[in-house]
């Protein structure tokens, strides 16, 4: 190659260089800096979404769902991570096989009887009562349901006993329940019995007169989710046998008194410990402080609020969370990724008799499915800059996402009376609808530092008014390595370093 070949050549790769420097680097999404409380970014906010169904063996994130095509997809947001409980579940929504294990009878094809067969269980009651067992399957999870009528001073029972023989360590077996207390009049009692082959039995009770948190107490009023687990030895005994419970050959529910329905999502007798629901916030010393703790009961009923989902107990690792609650979720602006949702356009801002002036559109958008039911939703804006740097700030609802930015001239609305000032939130739609696209057009004027900080993380805008001159334009420093090769080339000639 003589040496003009090479010149070129050289020249080639050093342009080629400088145009790699030069560009804007490639950015998912809108490429603004949103760690700066400056940066616009509009929000749709959440306060609680409700997903129909989260399957732990195939879902990790909250914020993934089954869309209509039975499809796993996961919405275009951010949970609010300065919550410090963003989750809920209803422990009886949950369903885990650990909840119908009891008794553990194997069969060819896995456990091959358990508690949730109606047609094992027996019923007797006083001459004025009675007491049903039904199916209650719901929420995704089988369910029986003890329904008792009962008269003052009568008893009914609802035993299940043809599968269960435990004949050893009966005082170190837990007792577990999972479920809800649909019905308690006043008066009734409901005992939950684990009873040995002569009639001493252990129990805990369903009593409207007891503490919820004393141990031998599943609870104390009418509600859903109970969760309770409590070893066999530390509950009290009762029963008309020898005095010495040593084996287990039925669960009872006994009801007294009065009207009682309990509705059972998860019955044990069998394990001999218990295992670890998830970490909840609980006033566990009684001084009114909450204090993030790891629970195996639940005695408060209702939605238990997490601090995660990956803290939820083993037996919950591939276990189908029925209408997970999912906290504050937040549709930002900062979350879109399709080029055609959004635009960022940095010019100079004269006329304003500012430096710089930032234009930007965004087209946010709360998708709906069978499988997701959403709550309050809210357009909101945190205001950055003083109120005056807003020179159009408006919003038009309803948009055709396939309309080109610019072209919506008549459709917006004026909202720049919704701001109040520097770092307070402005509300510009109150109750937004899910499936509804909201474009939002903002044009702020901004300081050259401030540009600086918008754009720190590397992205450019397509104009700048900072100064440097030629040779710090990128025709200029590519001119400087060309002028360099061409040295580099002169003094390659006059050394003899090439023909």
């Amino acid at each position: 190659m003589n040496l003009r070949s090479k010149a070129l050549a050289t020249l080639a790769v050093a342009m080629a260089v400088m145009v790699s420097m030069t560009a804007p680097a490639a950015a998912a999404g809108p490429g603004l800096n949103f760690s700066s409380d400056k940066t616009p970014n509009p929000i749709v906010v959440e306060d609680e979404l409700v997903v129909s169904q989260h399957d732990r063996g195939d879902m990790s994130d909250p914020l993934e769902y089954y869309d209509d095509s039975g499809e796993i997809s996961t919405l275009p947001a951010t949970v609010n991570d300065s919550q410090t409980t963003p989750v809920g579940v209803r422990w009886d929504q949950i369903d885990a096989e650990q909840y119908r294990l009891f008794p553990r009878i194997d069969g060819e094809s896995g456990n091959s009887a358990n508690w949730t067969t109606t047609a094992d269980w027996t019923t007797s009651s006083g001459s004025n009562s009675n007491v049903a067992v039904n199916d209650a399957d719901a929420d995704g999870v089988p369910k029986v349901t003890v329904d008792a009528g009962v008269a003052s001073g009568e008893t009914a029972s609802a035993t299940y006993a043809d599968n269960v023989s435990i004949t050893s360590d009966a005082n170190k077996r837990v007792l577990m329940f999972v479920g809800n207390v649909d019905e308690l009049t006043s008066g009734a009692t409901v005992e939950v019995r684990a009873v040995d082959s002569d009639g001493d039995y252990r129990y805990a009770e369903i009593n409207a007169s007891a503490a919820a948190a004393d141990d031998d107490v599943i609870a104390n009023g009418t509600g859903n989710g109970f969760v309770f687990q409590e070893r066999l030895g530390d509950l009290p005994m009762a029963g008309s046998g020898d005095g010495s419970f040593d084996g287990i050959q039925s669960v009872e529910f006994v009801t007294s008194d009065s009207d009682a329905q309990v509705t059972i999502a998860g019955l044990d007798l069998d394990k001999k410990s218990d295992f670890d629901l998830g970490e909840i916030e609980r006033d566990t010393d009684g001084d009114g402080e909450m204090e993030t703790t790891t629970v195996t009961d639940y005695h408060e009923g209702g939605v238990a609020n997490l601090t995660g989902l990956d803290t939820l107990g083993e037996p919950f690792d591939s276990a189908v969370v029925n209408d997970l609650h999912v906290y504050d979720v937040q549709y930002r602006f900062a979350d879109l990724t399709d080029e055609s949702e959004y635009s960022t356009n940095f010019s100079s801002a004269d006329d304003y008799s500012y430096p710089q002036k930032l234009e930007l559109y965004a087209d946010l958008e709360v998708p709906s499915a069978i499988d997701l039911s959403h709550g309050d939703l809210t357009l909101e804006f945190d205001q950055g800059l003083p109120t005056e740097r807003y020179v159009t700030f408006e919003v038009a609802s309803g948009v055709d996402s396939s309309e080109e930015f610019g072209n919506l001239s008549d459709a917006y609305s004026d909202k720049t009376g919704a701001l109040s000032g520097q770092d307070t939130t402005a509300t510009l739609v109150s109750s937004a609808s899910a499936d509804t696209t909201y474009r939002g057009h903002l044009v702020v004027l901004l300081q050259d530092e401030e540009v600086d900080t918008l754009q720190s993380d590397g992205v450019m805008g397509p104009t700048s008014s900072g100064g440097g001159g030629f040779f710090a334009t990128i025709w200029g420093k590519v001119t400087g390595v060309v002028g360099s090769v061409l040295v580099a080339t002169g003094l390659a000639r006059f050394f003899g370093g090439g023909s």
